[in-house]
């Protein structure tokens, strides 16, 4: 069994708890002024799944069908680690031991450097999460760095689990879910887009007004982002919002939850589904790479407010 090393950080009003032994994953995120529990956190006696608990990185995020793709002739392989759609998953990172670099009652700061040829690159590389807290929320910087001499393609994501209802004493017929978003992508049985986009639909037309009910059984659906890129959670009866801005990198969006009468993971990305391997152009699909030993720094915000 994994020892924990979970670190508590706070401000007046927000404590968060940091799991640095499971990639350094935000597991606990709270509100003391409305008793808010914002992010879902887990149990660890019962933990059935890594992704739907906190907000844990995806490196590489979601799927590469067939677990590999090629780039400047060279060919990437990756474990498949989802055999029923013949894919590898969400890579490894968010299992992976971080170790402390900074600690302070409001901050931390996280590293972790790959081995050499290791989770599928042929480069050494190193992610920084930068966790600061106040009173105006959460900011999260992430610094992705290639060690390496090549181009090093960068895909990242965070599975970003949110309580439902996230005040102790409200009830999830409260929520609302709110997105902006653009188009649609259409994906096939495996979750892999096929080409087409989704035709416009209630569903897309409430997660864009903000309506969305969280009492509907569940939703996977994958998007463009659109104008500020802003998804936010609304309980309608406390009038108080939980509010996830990601800056434009994140160009991407799934909304997820097999049950969303507890849960909604709302998930940027910097890139499409199965971006390399993707029937769609590659600019399009958010498709990057790292230059050798240059950095790309990424930066998200959660907080709560009031209407």
């Amino acid at each position: 069994m994994i020892m924990e090393q979970i670190v508590e950080i706070k401000s007046n009003q927000y404590i968060a708890k940091i799991n640095v032994s499971r990639g350094a994953n935000c597991i606990c995120l709270r509100n003391i002024e409305y008793n808010a529990h914002i992010l879902r956190e887990p149990d660890y006696t019962a933990l059935d799944s890594p992704y739907l608990y906190g907000m844990p990185i995806l490196y590489p995020v979601n799927r590469i069908s067939g677990g590999k793709f090629s780039f400047e002739g060279r060919v990437y392989r990756f474990p498949i680690n989802e055999a029923e759609t013949d894919c590898h998953l969400h890579g490894t990172i968010h299992n992976a031991c971080f170790t402390i670099e900074q600690q302070g009652g409001d901050f931390l700061v996280c590293r972790y450097v790959s081995p050499e040829n290791d989770k599928g690159f042929p480069h050494k590389f190193c992610i920084r999460l930068f966790y600061f807290l106040d009173d105006k929320g959460l900011l999260l910087k992430t610094e992705i760095t290639n060690l390496s001499e090549e181009n090093m393609p960068n895909f990242l994501g965070f599975h970003t689990t949110f309580t439902i209802p996230f005040i102790k004493d409200s009830k999830s017929e409260n929520i609302r879910i709110c997105a902006d978003l653009g188009e649609g992508i259409a994906r096939n049985d495996f979750y892999l887009p096929t080409g087409a986009f989704l035709t416009e639909d209630v569903v897309t037309k409430e997660l864009r007004e903000g309506t969305f009910p969280s009492n509907e059984k569940s939703i996977s659906r994958h998007y463009r982002a659109a104008r500020k890129g802003v998804m936010r959670i609304c309980d309608v009866e406390k009038g108080v919002s939980v509010f996830y801005e990601n800056e434009s990198a994140f160009g991407w969006r799934m909304l997820y939850s097999a049950d969303l009468s507890k849960y909604i993971c709302l998930e940027p990305q910097t890139c499409m589904v199965n971006c390399a391997n993707s029937p769609f152009d590659r600019a399009y699909a958010g498709f990057d790479y790292i230059a050798p030993h240059a950095s790309k720094t990424y930066q998200s915000k959660i907080y709560i407010k009031e209407l």
